[in-house]
């Protein structure tokens, strides 16, 4: 019975799916890598037929016209980010096609490269410019300028990509090599491009003079002049930005919500950033704007819903989590709705809080636009992670009103429920229970408080006292994690150290103990860099057993601290048997 109501519950669920979506073309050889950023759709020649954009990871910009390539394009770099605005208003002009990758925005106008603009350089620290040419004039030596690099580095000062291809170069020749090729050559911080967005200058509306809006990682956000030759407005922001988000006009009021790689969602107001930061559950994954409201896709399979200003509205609980978000427009209808990629292959469709639709595409997605494609005004773009590209249409009878389906009971509340019957025992309870019911509820609730704070009294004792494989600190906002990996007899004990604070946290060094009897670790000292709040610092400790029965023992862990003689955190592993002694 339950099976067949189960059975009901999905031919519903995908007839429904199949009244919203109709299959238009599928290509499993195309061959494209390329995330959401990098697909875009426009009507590049004026004609009122949109084409298809894709940046794709082999440095490619490709553009597809119908089900054939019309055009492909060599970039320099692998693309990030790919936007189409109008720089000059005209009735009737082609759009121009920005491309992000690396360093530069490379413009197209007519599908040929156009312009070129290059981010601002950064300001390079004195110290590391002396350091540069103290070895470069051959008055230190290498590992001497090398030891002074990683410090900056650890200390939390930005270094150039030159000191980081230093740091990497492990072979002495190879780095003498190294600095006699970047010798008289000015020493520059050049940063990346990681997302891109249009902001529209004077009108709302289709063909409108625009402006590029670029985030590095350098944690800036510029908003270039319309024809893309330099920056008129730039904002520091205290993160990396991933994703963005813009709303208004740049003439009149604007907004620019970014979603950073530290967990936080910082908004932009008018060129100043305003108000407190969004600090997220997990890291996010995604983000779209629809009407005021601010959607992101977290990593942690949730789809947290703000108000444009930052209040939070509600939150999607999804069953697998998402890999790739999109908004879902019909201006002729005034319909909007948000479209979902999922890592189990599914593209879901929200209005709001009600999921409207669902579909199995069979693999999971990594890129997802919808659009105008071709003379068609709803279709929906698709890249598959084996290279494959679908397109779907909207059917254009389709009911995307939450109101017209509302979210009902669950299928399984009508399978009936195998109740037995009533014996004598059950009769004689339920009296019990209608006669003695004040004094059972006052037993269980003394019963449950004392339970409550015995369990309470015991995990203090153990965090506290480091006793676990978990421990805490109350003074720092430290938190440490031991595992132990292996059958043996060789062992890798990883340790996980989060700073949970909201400063940063510095001159630390983790050490364990052992029974030199019974293992032998390859290095029991490390030194911890620099702690950021909200990022978890993984460690690998390798370590062998060279008891011959294969013995067994406890493994302690202690992170110590410049500024106190006590160590300030500590914890226990407890070692398995050895393969060994599973073996004899």
């Amino acid at each position: 019975m339950a099976e067949e109501v189960m059975a009901a519950h999905r031919e519903r669920e995908d007839k429904k799916s199949k009244k919203v979506w109709l299959h238009a073309w599928h290509d499993p050889v195309a061959g494209i890598k390329a995330f959401t950023p990098c697909v875009r759709l426009a009507d590049l020649s004026g004609d009122g037929d949109s084409k298809l954009l894709v940046g794709t990871a082999d440095k490619r910009l490709k553009i597809y016209k119908g089900t054939n390539l019309l055009s492909e394009n060599v970039l320099l770099d692998a693309p990030v980010a790919i936007c189409t605005f109008n720089s000059d208003g005209k009735k009737g002009s082609s759009p121009s096609v920005a491309v992000g990758a690396g360093a530069y925005v490379f413009i197209y106008r007519n599908l040929r490269p156009y312009y070129k603009f290059t981010l601002p350089l950064l300001e390079v620290s004195t110290r590391e410019v002396a350091l540069w040419k103290e070895l470069t004039s051959r008055q230190r030596s290498i590992d001497e300028v090398r030891e002074e690099l990683a410090n900056m580095r650890d200390g939390g000062s930005a270094i150039s990509s030159r000191s980081q291809d230093l740091l990497g170069i492990d072979d002495p020749h190879e780095a003498t090599r190294f600095i006699d090729d970047v010798k008289g050559k000015p020493l520059v911080r050049q940063t990346v491009v990681t997302c891109m967005e249009v902001l529209r200058k004077d009108m709302d509306e289709e063909g409108s003079i625009s402006m590029l809006v670029v985030g590095t990682e350098a944690g800036q956000v510029h908003i270039l002049e319309p024809s893309g030759t330099r920056a008129n407005v730039s904002v520091q922001l205290p993160a990396t930005p991933a994703f963005m988000a813009v709303t208004g006009l740049y003439t009149v009021e604007y907004r620019i919500v970014c979603a950073c790689r530290d967990g936080h969602v910082y908004s932009i107001k008018n060129g100043e950033q305003t108000g407190a930061a969004i600090e997220l559950e997990a890291m996010p994954c995604g983000l779209v704007r629809i009407d005021k409201t601010i959607l992101v896709a977290c990593m942690s399979s949730v789809v947290n819903a703000f108000h444009i200003k930052g209040k939070k509205l509600y939150s999607l609980f999804l069953p697998s989590p998402a890999v790739c978000i999109e908004q879902l427009e019909l201006q002729k209808r005034a319909a909007r709705a948000l479209l979902l990629g999922l890592a189990n292959g599914e593209l879901r469709c929200y209005q709001e809080k009600h999921l409207i639709a669902t579909l199995q595409l069979g693999e999971t997605l990594t890129g997802l636009r919808f659009g105008p494609y071709g003379r068609e005004e709803s279709s929906l773009i698709c890249i598959g992670e084996s290279g494959s590209i679908t397109i779907k249409m909207l059917q254009r009878q389709a009911d995307l009103d939450s109101a017209a389906n509302p979210v009902g009971p669950p299928p399984e509340q009508d399978v009936p429920l195998s109740i037995p019957k009533k014996t004598k025992l059950y009769v004689e309870q339920t009296q019990r229970e209608r006669e003695q019911a004040t004094d059972m509820h006052r037993i269980f609730q003394r019963d449950l408080c004392k339970l409550r704070l015995s369990t309470a009294r015991s995990y203090v004792k153990i965090i506290t006292d480091g006793q676990g494989p978990v421990s805490y600190t109350s003074g720092s906002s430290l938190r440490l994690t031991a595992q132990v990996q292996g059958l043996g007899p060789a062992f890798k004990v990883k340790l996980s150290l989060q700073n949970t604070g909201r400063k940063v946290v510095t001159d630390m060094v983790a050490t364990l103990t052992y029974n030199a009897m019974l293992y032998r670790l390859k290095q029991s000292l490390f030194k911890i860099p620099l702690l950021v709040p909200g990022v978890m610092l993984r460690l690998d400790a390798e370590l062998e057993c060279v008891d011959e029965n294969g013995g067994a023992d406890t493994i302690r862990v202690f992170v110590c601290s410049a500024k106190s003689s006590m160590p300030i955190l500590s914890a226990v592993v407890n070692m398995p048997m050895s393969e060994t002694l599973l073996n004899g």
